[in-house]
């Protein structure tokens, strides 16, 4: 990511832009595959312009430095089949390979002195007053219990139910938790666009979007809805409202490719 959603003095905003020049530094240093392959921010309805200064402006604001202002012909040269009435191109949005990021992440951190411990579930503990005791279950049914001076629950979707769980936590530091599921369909066949293509954000994302994988394959999305629990299924049935999206920056799709997409969820 460029850095350029994310409110001006945050610390997201901070992390993202000096996280991501660190990143592909790291990739390129440890042979990570990785491609700065920049994306566009489209706005298909003239209505929609000023919501993509307002992108310019927060991202500059941010220290994102290099987004650039296209017209519509200008957009059209770099993806003939794109339909839009402007864009802002991010030259530094890229994708990497997350699996061999994680690798070269884990040698990084075993070559420093971290060990790391898979396939071993955090069940509970207590707050003690000189640190956090931690009992651990391992995938044999072993048991031990840990005791460390700083602990990052950095648990996902079980972060909140990891937190309930450690007694002497105080409950007003937990947060309630809520759960968005947002669905991608990907597509069978190769993209036709060298660049991630986004319309402008939505209320609660970014909109259905294009993204791409280091093959060059296309995936769609998320949505966003709102769920009451964790819940991954995907209905075939939401594709039609993926279509109506895509077609607004894609008007090459019709309704008789609706088998090329494959579904998925994250939540």
């Amino acid at each position: 990511h460029a850095g350029i959603y994310y409110a001006p003095g945050s610390l997201k905003a901070q992390l993202c832009v000096d996280g991501r020049d660190k990143l592909y530094n790291f990739c390129e240093a440890h042979g990570v595959p990785h491609k700065r392959l920049g994306k566009l921010i489209v706005a298909t309805a003239e209505g929609q312009q000023g919501r993509l200064e307002k992108i310019v402006a927060g991202a500059r604001a941010c220290g994102v430095e290099d987004l650039r202002a296209l017209s519509r012909a200008e957009t059209l040269a770099l993806e003939p089949e794109l339909a839009c009435v402007s864009a802002v191109l991010s030259p530094s949005t890229g994708i990497v390979d997350s699996h061999a990021l994680m690798l070269a992440l884990q040698g990084e951190a075993e070559a420093h002195g971290a060990q790391i411990v898979f396939r071993t579930g955090v069940l509970a503990g207590r707050v003690e007053e000189d640190g956090i005791v931690l009992k651990t279950r391992s995938e044999d049914g072993a048991e031990l219990d840990l005791k460390a001076a700083l602990v990052v629950n950095a648990a996902g979707h079980g972060a909140i139910p990891l937190a309930r769980a450690l007694v002497g936590m105080s409950p007003e530091r937990i947060p309630r938790q809520f759960f968005a599921r947002g669905c991608y369909f990907s597509m069978a066949r190769k993209s036709p666009f060298s660049r991630l293509v986004y319309p402008v954000p939505v209320e609660g994302g970014l909109g259905v979007h294009l993204t791409l994988d280091m093959g060059g394959a296309a995936r769609f999305g998320p949505d966003v809805e709102w769920i009451d629990r964790l819940d991954y299924t995907v209905e075939p049935t939401r594709a039609a409202a993926f279509y109506t999206e895509i077609r607004r920056y894609w008007p090459a799709r019709s309704e008789e490719h609706t088998s090329e997409l494959q579904s998925r969820s994250v939540i």
